[in-house]
Parts: structure tokens; C-alpha cells; sequence
């Protein structure tokens, strides 16, 4: 006999069955020093010399700073971390890459700029794709840094076209009489 058949003619209820405690899952993992390293990492960048955006070449060489101390000290790189290095905020450096407010900066450095973005970019999808970071983290950076978004596009089209014979007062009455029909019902 099943177990509910056999519950059922006891009369005894079926235990709950428990949800697994996902405390362990959902809880932030640091480690002892921990802070110290993220601190310490973003204090290395606090320090550097201003870049001028003017040369391309400052641009690309403070690019390959961040990147090569994020390797360095085995860190995630990211759009605020880039920001950080170069001493703007998250949304100067998406102006800057953008082409928005930028006319003072050529358009090879905004270019660079627009390839580290891309570097990004693909660092997250390697990140997600492969459970290196939490995939609400990875939608969440994704959709407010990198453009990505859950959209579904609905196209209507009318069944029955209006013909070109009715002028616009016609088609106005017409409409105005299938409607006042609809309020009619609600009562």
C-alpha cells in the first residue's frame, strides 16, 4: 500500500515536508583579513596621480594599472573599481564611454574606455556562466552596468483595418458608440 493510501486510512496527517535552509547559501562568506585586502586594494588605487584624459596613452596605461592590480591581488575587477581608478564616479566613466559630456575628451580615449567596458563585460558573463558569482549579483551588475535588461516587446495589430472612406468624425463616432456600449455593461 502507497504511504498515502496508508496514511488515509489511519487518519494521520502526511508530515510537512521541510524547505532546506538555505541560511548557509544566502549569508555573506568573509573570511578573517578579508576587509583588509578589499580596503587595501581600493586605498592602492586612492593614491594614484590624476590622469589626463586628454592622452590616450595615460588612458590606456591607467586601464592596464586596474586590470593588472586586480590580477595582482586576485580581485574581481568592476565598473565602480574602474572609476576608482581613475578618480570619478560611476557615472563620469559611463559619460566618458558613452560620449555624453565628454567633448573635452578625444575620441581615442573614450574609445579605450568603451574596450575596458567590453573587458568588463565579458569578465561578468564568464563570471556567471561558469558560478563564480551569485546570479542575482551577475543580473543585477549586468543590467546596471552593461545595458542588459528582461524585456518582452508585445506587437498589437488590429484585426480589421479601418477603411479609407470614413472620415475622421465617422471613425470617432463609431469608436465613441463601441465604447459608451462597454461602460454600459459595467453597470
Amino acid at each position: 500500500m502507497s504511504e498515502n493510501k496508508e496514511l488515509a486510512t489511519t487518519g494521520e496527517k502526511k508530515p510537512k515536508r521541510k524547505r532546506p535552509d538555505r541560511t548557509e547559501a544566502c549569508s555573506v562568506h568573509t573570511e578573517p583579513g578579508d576587509n583588509a585586502k578589499y580596503l587595501d586594494h581600493s586605498m592602492t588605487m586612492f593614491d594614484w596621480p590624476e590622469v589626463d584624459m586628454t592622452v590616450p596613452q595615460e588612458v590606456k596605461q591607467r586601464i592596464g594599472m586596474y586590470f593588472g592590480l586586480c590580477r595582482d591581488n586576485d580581485m574581481k575587477p568592476s565598473v565602480a573599481g574602474l572609476a576608482l581608478a581613475f578618480g570619478v564616479e560611476r557615472s563620469t566613466l559611463w559619460k566618458w564611454a558613452n560620449n555624453v559630456e565628454s567633448k573635452y575628451i578625444p575620441a581615442e580615449s573614450r574609445n579605450l574606455i568603451k574596450k575596458a567596458y567590453q573587458v568588463l563585460n565579458a569578465q561578468m558573463e564568464d563570471y556567471a556562466q561558469n558560478g563564480k558569482i551569485n546570479p542575482v549579483t551577475a543580473i543585477f551588475l549586468m543590467k546596471n552596468h552593461h545595458g542588459y535588461s528582461d524585456r518582452q516587446d508585445i506587437v498589437l495589430t488590429p484585426n480589421t483595418q479601418p477603411s479609407d472612406s470614413q472620415t475622421p468624425e465617422q471613425l470617432y463616432q463609431k469608436y465613441i458608440t463601441d465604447s459608451a456600449g462597454d461602460f454600459e455593461d459595467a453597470d
